[in-house]
């Protein structure tokens, strides 16, 4: 993986009815790439439109883009799957078809990003789309995702990024590891509001962080 070069574009409940999505995405802004772009409900904004520029103006082979969000699986439509941000929909078709994927990691915290909408074709997503597009590496999930757990399984998954200086997959195994630790460590920089939802997160439950996959490399 290209080491990281702290261009970041991260977005959280653009729809405005995840504020779990919105909060995680918040606090991986502020802890982890200040010096990013964050788009969502707490900035009015995070439109199909803004995501597509970034990516074609500002995304590069150490960029991350975060996308906490809707996920759907449309199966056996032409547009198969996709994101809902604010105003419109970001389809694995137009991600393909002509969105620039330059990116050294895309991270999908969203439902069944990693599902395949076009019957036999399992292999084709959102996250096969960003691969296909030029990204290296792409965190996704097989299922739908609870919203309380998620937020805190990648703020962890980010941290193991950043501060440890992980592998996208290390990182997010890390991450999945550390929330079934009883003894985990909890790094002083996880905000409070996060800090509680762990309190009350069961790891006996998989749907809470068993869902997410990486893929590339």
């Amino acid at each position: 993986p290209a080491p990281h070069t702290g261009t970041a574009l991260i977005v959280g409940d653009p729809t405005g009815d995840l504020r779990y999505a919105g909060e995680e995405a918040d606090a991986v802004h502020r802890a982890f790439y200040p010096g990013g772009r964050l788009l969502g409900l707490s900035t009015g904004d995070g439109t199909p439109r803004q995501v597509a520029d970034w990516l074609r103006g500002e995304g590069d082979e150490g960029a991350v883009l975060h996308l906490a969000c809707h996920g759907t699986v449309a199966e056996n439509r032409p547009r198969s799957s996709y994101l809902s941000l604010k105003g419109g929909e970001l389809t694995a078709e137009e991600v393909t078809d002509s969105l620039p994927g330059r990116l050294g990691l895309v991270v999908l915290a969203a439902c069944r990003s990693q599902v395949s909408g076009r019957g036999y074709n399992e292999a084709y997503s959102l996250a096969s789309a960003f691969l296909v597009a030029g990204t290296r590496s792409v965190i996704g999930s097989l299922w739908p995702v609870p919203d309380e757990a998620t937020s805190v399984l990648m703020f962890m998954t980010h941290h193991f990024l950043r501060r440890e200086q992980e592998s996208a997959a290390r990182a997010l195994r890390r991450a999945q590891l550390w929330v079934l630790d009883p003894d985990r460590t909890v790094p002083p920089e996880l905000p409070p509001v996060l800090a509680d939802r762990l309190a009350e997160l069961d790891p006996r439950d998989l749907s809470a962080w068993a869902g997410f996959t990486h893929l590339g490399q």
